[in-house]
């Protein structure tokens, strides 16, 4: 059997169940259903490569509990810091922040989900891997090559779409600041504007539109809702992790995300 297919295969189930236990987890503390996931489709690489450094570098039938538990929290805590710290360097975003969390290391990881990853990483050592090995074992080679080839396109379909999507949500933010910033170079004519407060100042500027019909609040009004209101630029995203946070746009982030909450309750969408 190919050796690289299996890793695939392995790799894909592993994303999977990490995906439904990250859904299953932030819905009961967020009381609502949540799709918990940085791809589009079900899937949560990070657990998928955590269980596959924790499976390959530990072998099931020598490893002892305590050893997969200390290995596994201390692996998985690695890969969920290095992966932050990565996602905020190319995408400018904090995705997730527990700095309110006890005994946390710069926000990006914490006491509490290492333990959880630990106790994971003794599960699927002892219980789900050699089971799931089972399974993927009966599978003739051939399927595992075929199904291998679809996983990859399938994962590098997704892969593309979504970082398209962090671009265009970053170009959506960066133009959403220069559009304020140019408001602000205005200040005699738009002396109400407050960046602090976006929401509140659009709406000054749209009753402004309505009641003087001046030609420079139409325009205005008319850029900052194509601005605020675009479709498709990263509302999965900002729905899936609600506390993320931009480094550079965060008073901009913070605006789209309550005109999304807006749209969503006026589309009878309120949870």
């Amino acid at each position: 059997m190919d050796v690289f297919y299996e890793f695939i295969i392995f790799l894909t189930i592993y994303s999977f169940i990490g995906w439904v236990c990250e859904v299953i987890y932030c819905s009961i503390l967020s009381r609502k259903i949540v799709n918990r996931g940085f791809l589009a489709g079900p899937v949560c690489p990070v657990y998928g490569f955590g269980a596959m450094f924790v499976v390959f570098l530990l072998k099931p039938a020598d490893s002892g509990i305590i050893v997969i538990f200390l290995t596994g929290l201390a692996l998985t805590s690695i890969l969920e810091y290095i992966t932050g710290w990565l996602l905020e360097a190319f995408f400018s975003t904090k995705w997730w922040d527990y700095s309110n969390n006890r005994f946390n290391l710069n926000g990006r990881v914490c006491l509490k989900n290492s333990v959880l990853f630990g106790i994971m990483c003794v599960v699927l050592v002892k219980v789900l891997h050699p089971a799931i090995t089972h399974v993927v074992a009966l599978i003739p080679e051939i399927w595992v090559r075929v199904s291998g080839i679809v996983l990859i396109a399938a994962f590098a379909i997704d892969i593309l779409l979504t970082v398209n999507t962090l671009l265009n949500l970053h170009d959506r933010l960066k133009k959403l600041h220069e559009f304020t910033e140019d408001l602000k170079k205005n200040g005699e004519i738009l002396e109400w504007f407050n960046e602090r407060e976006l929401f509140k100042s659009f709406e000054k500027l749209r009753l402004l539109a309505e009641e003087s019909k001046n030609e420079l609040n139409l325009r205005l009004r008319e850029k900052f809702e194509t601005l605020s209101q675009k479709r498709g630029s990263g509302q999965r995203l900002i729905k899936a992790f609600p506390n993320m946070k931009s480094i550079k746009y965060q008073v901009q982030l913070d605006h789209l995300k309550y005109i999304l909450k807006q749209l969503r309750e006026r589309a009878g969408g309120k949870h």
